[in-house]
């Protein structure tokens, strides 16, 4: 599907559904939208949580563009679902913001793990979950973000099953997208980072990891809702989980040059 397709049906309110697999050349992106008077203190916690929050656009205060992103990009319409938030509390979701976008709010859209899916296929890693019918999960760990301000909370992982061969070129290949996550944040034993496996926030699929899989957990951009819950803005918008902002911006565009590392 042509993406211009995609948006179409998107602010006719035709697609609401998640958009993995959407314009798979495109970078998709999670959103957070705040009142400008939060907008300093939560983009200060981006900066100290980069793998979670990895910016790639920041709007103006009261508009709804972001144009390094796409010109023809309007955020009131252009997610298939949204997640409002008041007091720290979800009230719901809702499939367009016309009537509750104000001229207060502050718009940050960064880099969503489906697009690091479509990356780490390009570069041979196989996913091969997917053929299982198991697209991911996410989980909620014990491990807090580096909290600034009012905002803070545990970190949200997505978990995906790499054999265990393809390992280190996954680390390699997601390390050169910064802006879409990144390295793993923790490879292996699930323990480690207090989550057990058949217990997922959100699965997509039923959750299978084969004997020469490794579970590998990168941060999630759901951490962003656990984090509103606890800074407890008077209004906030975020992605609903696995329905994002579907960019202009190509894959191509987020890879940096780096010399190779042994991280594991």
């Amino acid at each position: 599907m042509e993406l211009s397709d995609y948006r179409d049906q998107v602010r006719a309110g035709e697609w609401s559904g998640p958009t993995r697999g959407v314009a798979p050349d495109r970078v998709q992106c999670n959103l957070v939208v705040l009142p400008a008077a939060w907008a300093e203190g939560f983009e200060g916690w981006c900066a100290e949580n980069p793998s979670v929050a990895p910016i790639l656009a920041r709007g103006e205060p009261g508009d709804p563009r972001l144009p390094v992103l796409g010109p023809d990009i309007d955020l009131r319409t252009d997610l298939p679902r949204y997640r409002i938030f008041e007091h720290g509390v979800s009230t719901g979701t809702r499939t367009d913001l016309r009537e509750t976008w104000r001229d207060d709010l502050v718009a940050f859209a960064f880099g969503c793990s489906f697009a690091l899916e479509e990356v780490l296929k390009r570069h041979d890693v196989p996913l091969r979950g997917e053929a299982r019918g198991f697209g991911g999960a996410i989980y909620q760990t014990t491990r807090a973000t580096n909290p600034v301000d009012s905002f803070g909370g545990p970190l949200v992982v997505s978990m995906r099953p790499v054999p265990r061969s393809s390992v280190d070129l996954a680390i390699e290949v997601s390390r050169r997208h910064p802006g879409l996550h990144g390295a793993p944040v923790h490879v292996g034993d699930p323990g480690a980072l207090g989550i057990d496996l058949d217990r997922p926030v959100e699965s997509f699929g039923e959750v299978s990891v084969a004997d020469d899989e490794v579970p590998v957990f990168w941060a999630c951009g759901v951490t962003t809702q656990r984090v509103m819950e606890q800074a407890r803005p008077e209004f906030a918008v975020t992605h609903e989980s696995a329905h994002m902002l579907v960019a202009d911006l190509l894959l191509t565009d987020t890879e940096v040059h780096l010399g190779r590392s042994d991280v594991r």
